[in-house]
């Protein structure tokens, strides 16, 4: 992640509009939803094209649909059921920000190599720190 010393809320921001393009996937990172979190045993993953998602927060809240596009630059993803009506009635796809969205369900091809890969390595980090021992504070 973007990690920034200073608690000035102007800073913040300004380290998130100067993120470099090898760490925008970690800004797109989202918690699973309840039923995979216990299916894979892991809590966030990144988002990709043709995740199903379900919508949080906000004017869209309780809709889920599959993502159609991801917008790097703004941190937004584009939603299939996120549409608003024009005056001359076409519709278009509003985007929605990445922290607004729970993923529900992964695309087309289930669980590819990248995927399993990162479970893979979560895993791992987790029984190492189930086996070493508790640090304990101020401890002799």
């Amino acid at each position: 992640m973007v990690r920034v010393k200073s608690k000035k809320p102007s800073k913040q921001r300004n380290a998130l509009r100067k993120v470099r393009n090898h760490q925008v996937s970690k800004l797109f990172t989202v918690p699973l939803d309840e039923n995979l979190q216990t299916e894979w045993g892991i809590k966030r993953l990144p988002v990709r094209k043709d995740d199903s998602v379900r919508i949080i927060a906000g004017e869209f809240v309780g809709i889920e649909g599959k993502i159609l596009e991801i917008h790097k630059k703004v941190r937004k993803v584009t939603i299939e059921e996120a549409t608003l009506q024009k005056r001359d009635g076409s519709n278009y796809f509003v985007p929605i920000p990445v922290s607004k969205i729970i993923l529900t369900k992964f695309g087309e091809k289930k669980m590819d190599a990248w995927r399993e890969k990162m479970i893979d390595r979560k895993e791992k980090l987790e029984l190492v720190e189930s086996r070493s021992p508790k640090k304990v504070k101020g401890g002799k």
